[in-house]
């Protein structure tokens, strides 16, 4: 039902060879802890999975950020991300999914914890029923039929600034935040961590996607990057490097057989000499 364009997108790969045959990439990308940072080891989750393939590949690969703004006002970029949200503005010669993500409902409830202690939540989903008449916050640029909710009263608050969205939650400007659940997270610890049982978050069934380095037709050795990266990433996964890295920024989210079956089912999709 929705679809949530990733806050870190890495949109520009460009590679040079050395006499060693290293390949160079920079990756640009948007702040969006904790998979995208630079206040973070090795640039966050993202970050630290490129770092370890690029080890094991001898890539050299830099990451440089760019405002979320420029990156969704400026379709000219070659873009990571969601595929699902670029696919309809651009085309790419290589897709390499190399993360999950899940999208949330948030709410915020003072005390929450006192007075359901028996649940983490009153509902087990958000349905329809429980959206009507509310405000919901998203990130700008988020792939949602707004036509099709505003015609049953659910209405949309849209922000650059993820960060932004959490605090008029917080004071009621809008009744639910739509979000990235391990960003969610990540911003709740950071910014309201004195009562962060008060924010509630329930998961959307179904809506896993993938993060994914995606390279233009234009991008000069798309194939020869975009090989290196799928070896690599199948090599950390199969070393538990792969894991090592998500449980140090999943907020004690587990990794399950289930995402590594979503993320290979996504590397099919995108990658039909694989199948």
């Amino acid at each position: 039902m929705f679809k949530s364009t990733i806050a870190a997108l890495i949109i520009f790969c460009s590679t040079l060879y050395a006499e060693t045959n290293k390949v160079n990439v920079i990756l640009e990308a948007n702040i969006a802890p904790p998979f995208w940072s630079p206040n973070l080891p090795f640039n966050g989750l993202g970050g630290e999975i490129i770092h370890e393939i690029s080890k094991i590949e001898d890539i050299n690969a830099t990451i440089v950020y760019k405002p979320l703004s420029r990156i969704i006002d400026d379709d000219s970029n070659n873009d990571l991300g969601n595929p699902a949200f670029f696919i309809k503005n651009q085309e790419y010669q290589e897709i390499i999914p190399i993360l999950i993500y899940d999208i949330a409902f948030y709410y915020y409830e003072k005390d929450h914890i006192q007075l359901h202690h028996t649940s983490n939540s009153h509902h087990e989903a958000i349905t329809l029923d429980d959206l009507q008449g509310k405000k919901i916050g998203v990130l700008k640029g988020s792939n949602i039929d707004r036509k099709f909710f505003q015609n049953i009263g659910i209405n949309f608050e849209e922000s650059y600034n993820q960060e932004s969205l959490f605090k008029k939650l917080k004071i009621g400007r809008v009744d639910y935040v739509l979000e990235i659940e391990l960003v969610g997270n990540q911003i709740i610890d950071r910014l309201f961590s004195s009562v962060g049982n008060d924010f509630v978050s329930i998961p959307i069934a179904g809506e896993s996607n993938p993060i994914a380095i995606m390279l233009a037709y234009e991008q000069k050795d798309a194939a020869l990057i975009a090989r290196k990266f799928r070896h690599g990433l199948e090599q950390i996964i199969q070393n538990g490097v792969y894991q090592a890295i998500f449980d140090k920024y999943a907020y004690g989210k587990k990794l399950s057989e289930e995402w590594f079956y979503i993320l290979k089912m996504y590397n099919m999709i995108y990658n039909r000499e694989d199948k």
